[in-house]
């Protein structure tokens, strides 16, 4: 069986598909919890299911039982006479490649987890559409979100992990590489002389979710989380004085983002936005004070589920799209 990856491009959900009802399937495979949704075909969903992702078990127990909870899914949607399933899509940490799965090392396994034919395999399906995590919110935000009228916008993903994506005119831009707006990546300083190539993340390691945990924990000298950190930044100096730089770090290089694309949105999402409050008051001083045409800076649309939503667009858009004539030519 041949699989048919399908790009993140927008489409109209509406348009095509062929007649009568049919219902699609989405996949958010989250570093420890993979929710599923069965959809219709104007996005509504139908069904949801939530399984423990156990990534540590490996890639082939986490397929197989994503695999068993989505046919269930479906076998429910069926039953309530929504018509057959005519896509998959999954959002997936990591940068998902055709025959493997990069950057993504809370997974593992995920090095040669060829996911779309995977997924076509489990589902006896040829209609598959896979993305990275942050793709797929970004495309959720572009077509139902916080830039949904956006000519150009970026989406910031500040979670356990640190991420963007930039859309212009409704598409979420991939890169060469499909790694567009890994900005965890990018160097603190000059004196940074460890990088990607030393599989490091140095922005990353500075201000993500895990990052600040980690750093406020040393400071402190006991193991606090995230959500602690913030907290005591309120009546604590040192942990203020940590968190403000980090978060000044963070709107520097945001800024500077902001000055090479010229976007008119940046929207903000993913767990940290809890702190929003204290997070995006920041950021907006720094962007216009320094950006020529500083975007606006707002809350994503999206919290929890925007990569999920991203796939139910996906799978949505791989639906509609075309699919090529069957090649009916006299063999040679």
């Amino acid at each position: 069986m041949t699989t048919r990856t399908v790009e993140a491009d927008p489409a109209d959900p509406q348009s095509g598909g062929g007649p009568g009802p049919y219902h699609v399937l989405a996949i958010d495979l989250g570093g420890t919890k993979t929710a599923l949704a069965a959809a219709a075909p104007d996005g509504s969903v139908l069904h949801r299911a939530t399984l423990a992702t156990l990534a540590d078990q490996g890639a082939d127990q986490v397929m197989r039982r994503v695999a068993e909870a989505g046919r269930e899914l479906v076998a429910r949607t069926e039953a309530d006479g929504h018509g057959p399933l005519r896509a998959v899509a999954a959002a997936s940490p990591g940068i998902v490649l055709d025959d493997r799965i990069l950057l993504a090392p809370n997974n593992p396994g995920w090095e040669q987890l060829a996911l779309a034919a995977t997924l076509g395999a489990a589902f006896g399906i040829d209609t598959v559409a896979v993305e990275t995590d942050v793709k797929a919110a970004a495309l959720a935000e572009a077509r139902w979100g916080a830039l949904a009228t956006s000519a150009c916008g970026i989406f910031l993903n500040l979670g356990t992990g640190l991420s963007a994506a930039t859309v212009v005119g409704g598409r979420v831009l991939r890169g060469a590489h499909r790694a567009a707006g890994e900005i965890g990546s990018q160097l603190l300083s000059t004196a940074d002389i460890r990088g990607a190539g030393d599989g490091r993340a140095p922005l990353e390691e500075y201000i993500s979710g895990r990052a600040l945990a980690d750093r406020g924990s040393a400071l402190l000298g006991r193991a606090v989380t995230t959500a602690e950190v913030f907290a005591l930044a309120e009546h604590d100096r040192a942990v203020a004085e940590l968190l403000d730089d980090a978060l000044d770090t963070l709107g520097m290089h945001l800024a500077n983002l902001a000055i090479a694309l010229d976007p008119d949105t940046i929207a903000a999402g993913g767990g940290l936005t809890r702190a929003a409050d204290r997070i995006l008051p920041r950021l907006r001083r720094i962007l216009d004070r320094a950006v020529p045409f500083p975007p606006a800076l707002v809350p994503a649309h999206f919290t929890e589920t925007a990569p999920l939503t991203g796939a139910v667009i996906l799978a949505l858009d791989a639906a509609a799209a075309p699919h090529p004539a069957p090649d009916r030519s006299p063999a040679a």
